[in-house]
């Protein structure tokens, strides 16, 4: 389930082969001379840690040997592995400040991925159970019984002998990091930027989580990095810095003009505009897609171009 790729004498990316829903993260390994650090930790899976345990054997470690966890945030695809490395080491784990709630209780899980207010405009999710979903795809994702570190924006972290900034980057995700080591000039982009494979889903974002504005803000931050290389938490990042952060806002901002033309044809409802932005396959895997569309919305709202009525969202004249 994990590929090992060489990206410095001391740090690898395990790229994580699946390609649809439930997808482990991939994972960053440096080694230091305490043993190892790891970005992420993927799936509460057998089959998704007997292959990042392969990878580590080959590099010459153990799982035992894993002595700091830092986790990019709170989602359940990037931290319910901790709960499978923990039986084998005592590793420290850290996680964005922001992030901590909802890596401990299910209902913060649930408000920054699926907001009730989705569910109040969207009745084909009025009983979607994405706890249920999550825990079926993941495994057992919950970090409450562990002592969870917190990163703050611009806090230093040292992996062996890299030094990685981490920046907060809503949107995506309330906690949302990406890590920047820049004698590499390497960017960990999380779950910021579109990528190739299960990463072309992306951008994802929830208005609790920060919303249309935060993500494009978000953006715009990065932008005045020095970046030669990229590693996302899904797939492989074929393209520049420049192109990836422009490829994502584009998807943002289509998704808006598509909203805004199939309103142009008359009131439209959540459901009928999760049918514009996304296609039946992905809302049948993901149905809380829908939690993009009403992101949207509620930019669009806010802004003065759309209103909700009885009969559905309609434009301001």
């Amino acid at each position: 389930m994990y590929i090992t790729h060489k990206i410095d004498k001391d740090l690898y990316f395990l790229n994580y082969s699946g390609k649809s829903w439930p997808t482990g993260s991939n994972i960053i390994v440096v080694p230091d001379q305490n043993g190892l650090n790891i970005v992420d930790a993927g799936l509460n899976d057998k089959s998704s840690f007997d292959g990042f345990e392969l990878c580590i054997n080959e590099l010459g470690y153990n799982v035992s040997d894993i002595h700091s966890i830092y986790l990019s945030h709170g989602h359940t695809d990037h931290i319910a592995g901790v709960n499978l490395i923990v039986k084998h080491c005592t590793p420290r784990v850290y996680l964005s400040q922001k992030s901590i709630p909802e890596a401990i209780y299910p209902a913060l899980q649930e408000h920054y991925c699926l907001p009730s207010s989705v569910r109040e405009i969207s009745p084909t999710l009025q009983d979607f159970d994405i706890l249920g979903n999550f825990k079926d795809g993941c495994g057992e994702w919950s970090l409450e019984n562990i002592d969870l570190i917190p990163i703050e924006d611009g806090d230093r972290l040292e992996l062996g002998k890299h030094r990685f900034m981490a920046i907060h980057v809503p949107g995506h995700d309330i906690g949302l990091m990406v890590f920047y080591e820049p004698s590499l000039k390497l960017l960990l982009s999380t779950d910021l930027l579109q990528s190739s494979g299960p990463g072309s889903a992306l951008p994802w974002y929830t208005t609790a989580a920060g919303g249309v504005s935060k993500y494009l803000e978000s953006l715009s931050r990065i932008e005045t990095l020095d970046v030669a290389h990229v590693l996302p938490s899904h797939g492989f990042m074929n393209v520049s810095i420049a192109e990836a952060i422009a490829s994502t806002r584009k998807q943002i901002q289509t998704r808006e003009a598509r909203i805004l033309s199939s309103l142009n044809n008359g009131p439209k409802s959540c459901d009928e505009l999760d049918k514009v932005l996304f296609s039946q396959f992905l809302m049948e895997i993901c149905p809380w897609y829908s939690s993009v569309t009403e992101a949207h919305l509620v930019f669009l709202e806010n802004i003065g171009l759309i209103a909700r009525e009885e009969k559905g969202y309609v434009l301001i004249e």
